[in-house]
């Protein structure tokens, strides 16, 4: 399903100055050729070689494959900085976890993903931007809901792999939110 929805807003976005059927179309078209099972699906290679993406990542695919199709009756958010404390820590998680696979450290973070305590943690960390913002849910906000989304869609489910950093960050999203990162950093040396 990740497959497919990294595929829709790739059809998305290459026909964005089609009309709206024809977006809906090609979006549609490509996520189910990536959802066919078998050698002939693009899915079926990237899987072999990615695994499958984050729910956080397929969360925020959704996310941006409406804004796209939908571009119509969905305004563009506005340019806002609110999110960075999130994309800070996705972008340490993603360090952490780089670092336990380079056998950085004498234990095992991914290991301790396994277990409750790992959930437990994230979900409460999750939930401190939602907090912050006095729970006010809005789709122009994904920091707010995208990772308890994604944590108890994984605690119902333990999807993709068993493991909740698996649930919460992949290397592509990892490298996505290092560009924000970078991005917001430029942006502030070059205001000053």
């Amino acid at each position: 399903m990740g497959w497919a929805l990294l595929f829709a807003c790739l059809g998305a976005a290459l026909t964005r100055r089609f009309p709206q059927r024809t977006r809906h179309s090609v979006a549609l078209v490509l996520a189910a050729w990536a959802a066919w099972n078998g050698p002939a699906s693009p899915g079926h290679w990237l899987g072999l070689a990615f695994q499958s993406p984050s729910l956080v990542s397929m969360l925020l695919l959704a996310l941006a494959y409406g804004r796209m199709v939908f571009a119509e009756s969905v305004a563009p958010p506005a340019h806002s900085s609110t999110h960075m404390p999130v994309v800070g820590f996705g972008v340490v998680v993603g360090s952490l976890l780089l670092l336990d696979l380079l056998a950085v450290w004498p234990g095992s973070l991914y290991a301790w993903g396994f277990g409750p305590a790992a959930l437990v943690l994230a979900l409460a960390v999750s939930l401190l931007p939602a907090v912050t913002s006095g729970f006010t849910f809005s789709l122009y906000r994904p920091e707010v809901w995208v990772a308890p989304t994604a944590l108890l869609l994984f605690a119902a489910t333990r999807l993709p792999t068993g493991n909740v950093w698996d649930a919460l960050i992949d290397p592509w999203l990892w490298l996505f939110l290092v560009g924000l990162l970078l991005r917001a950093v430029f942006h502030r040396r070059s205001a000053v």
